[in-house]
């Protein structure tokens, strides 16, 4: 899954509410150890079919079948024993008799007319188990990921919400034979499922998803979506909602934070202007009918692309609404990707925090290739703590960058000289800066967004600019935080 792509899939999707958060998280599953009695039909090997016709022909003495079929007796003994195993052969031994006499069952006959054989036959297999759902679930071994992994990658532990590990009862008969019929067997062979034995042993698992918070335009309704590799699960949702998952998870937190009525989503306007060349252009022709005398054809307005602009104070405030705009928690991780892949001169971004669940081996690779291509790159980062505090607030501190970060990001800080990595010292700016094209100042944390799964889920406002002298404006602020530092005043 790429996230970004997922959440423009999902921004618009439901009408009539709007996506106010996300989480990078794993819904948990079970891998399931368990004990089954199958009825196996197997078809007979020439061997066994000669011994049931030579018994049925009369030859009871195994000695006498041992001749007719010229085996060898230590041969004939185990095929014989196999037989009586699987109840096609008996044998009896009369009072005084030397030897005991092998004669057909039922169940040979049957074996001997279908030229197969019918054995109980228990097996251990291993089961998928969803626990929201209460059903196997059919996803390979290898697409289960382990409790550490998930923590490794900071994601969110979807909580089971009070749903019970499985016991036999729980897993559908109809599920585990289809899960028999998928296993590796001959083409004659056909298995039927008699019974689960037992579970006799229950792995915790998890399987990634991204969980989306979405409000209401108008009140106050909040659904927790979850979205996998091939789309919505409405089943999970369902399930999760019914256990009051939601408000485990503090999906009620997107609604604080505000008293103010929903003012819906913006709608912005179509100008006509659709690249930065246009803007640059507005602008030199605002700046010109503001030099030009008073009455003259230039004071009195412009027309860019079929579009009249007015002069002076109404011209600056069509060209802001050209160049500026809201960005909503979802639309975050887009513009960071689309910063670190196309950005082709400059690019700035100011985190308190830097976490190797957003720098991770993609991330590194795209920087490295803007590295290559000749990019200049700053990044600052760093939110000093108060030194007296006790030493629980101490241990309970967020690194500024962790640790796998660091080791990812400091040989490139060495090996390119256009690479600046540097901690400010206390600053809680969010700045991500692509050359002249846009700039964005926001609350969200854009390296270590995916780094704390703990977290209730937020609500993440954005403002984007593209006027190109506003971006060069941030830039150049961000530029001298990063040459300065910021260190507030004892």
């Amino acid at each position: 899954m790429i996230l970004e792509e997922i959440l423009e899939k999902a921004a618009y999707a439901r009408p009539g509410y709007s996506l106010a958060s996300f989480k990078e998280a794993a819904l948990p599953i079970y891998l399931l150890t368990a004990r089954v009695l199958t009825l196996d039909r197997k078809s007979l090997n020439p061997i066994e079919e000669g011994c049931l016709r030579a018994v049925d022909a009369g030859l009871s003495s195994p000695g006498d079948v041992c001749e007719f079929l010229g085996l060898s007796k230590q041969v004939l003994n185990s095929i014989l024993a196999g037989l009586n195993a699987r109840e096609c052969i008996s044998y009896r031994r009369a009072v005084g008799a030397d030897s005991a006499q092998v004669l057909l069952t039922e169940k040979g006959r049957t074996a001997l007319t279908e030229l197969r054989s019918i054995e109980p036959e228990e097996r251990i297999i291993k089961l998928v188990f969803d626990p929201f759902l209460k059903q196997v679930a059919f996803v390979p071994a290898s697409a289960l990921m382990r409790p550490r992994e998930i923590k490794e990658l900071g994601w969110m532990e979807v909580p089971l919400c009070g749903a019970k590990r499985p016991e036999v009862v729980d897993v559908p008969l109809t599920d585990i034979d289809k899960v028999l019929q998928r296993l590796p067997r001959k083409d004659d062979e056909a298995r039927e499922l008699l019974a689960l034995r037992r579970i006799e042993r229950r792995e915790l698992h998890f399987l990634p998803c991204v969980v989306l918070f979405y409000r209401a335009i108008s009140g106050r309704d909040i659904q927790v979506a979850f979205y996998r590799d091939e789309g919505f699960s409405f089943a999970h949702e369902a399930a999760f909602r019914e256990l009051g998952g939601p408000e485990q998870i503090g999906a009620n937190h997107v609604l604080k934070g505000s008293s103010l009525e929903d003012l819906g989503p913006i709608v912005q306007a179509r100008t006509g202007i659709d690249s930065l060349e246009d803007i640059v252009k507005l602008e030199a022709e605002i700046a010109a009918a503001a030099a030009a005398p008073t009455g003259s054809p230039s004071s009195r307005g412009i027309e860019t692309q079929g579009l009249l602009v007015a002069s002076g104070e109404d011209a600056k405030r069509k060209l802001r609404a050209m160049t500026q705009r809201l960005v909503r928690c979802h639309e975050h991780p887009r513009l960071l990707h689309k910063a670190l892949t196309e950005s082709k001169h400059r690019l700035l971004i100011i985190s308190p925090w830097i976490t190797h669940q957003v720098v991770d081996d993609s991330f590194v690779a795209a920087l490295e290739a803007l590295l290559v291509s000749g990019v200049k790159v700053f990044i600052g980062y760093g939110l000093a703590e108060d030194d007296d505090a006790g030493q629980k607030g101490k241990a309970r501190r967020k690194a500024a960058i962790s640790e796998r970060a660091q080791r990812a990001l400091e040989p490139l800080q060495n090996k390119f000289p256009d690479f600046v990595l540097r901690f400010i010292g206390n600053t809680h700016r969010k700045h991500l800066v692509s050359d002249g094209v846009f700039a964005v100042v926001s609350s969200f944390n854009w390296l270590s967004f995916r780094g704390d799964p703990r977290r209730r889920a937020r609500d993440e406002l954005g403002f984007l600019i593209s006027e190109p002298s506003g971006v060069d404006q941030l830039f150049a602020d961000g530029l001298e935080l990063l040459q300065q530092g910021y260190d507030h005043p004892s």
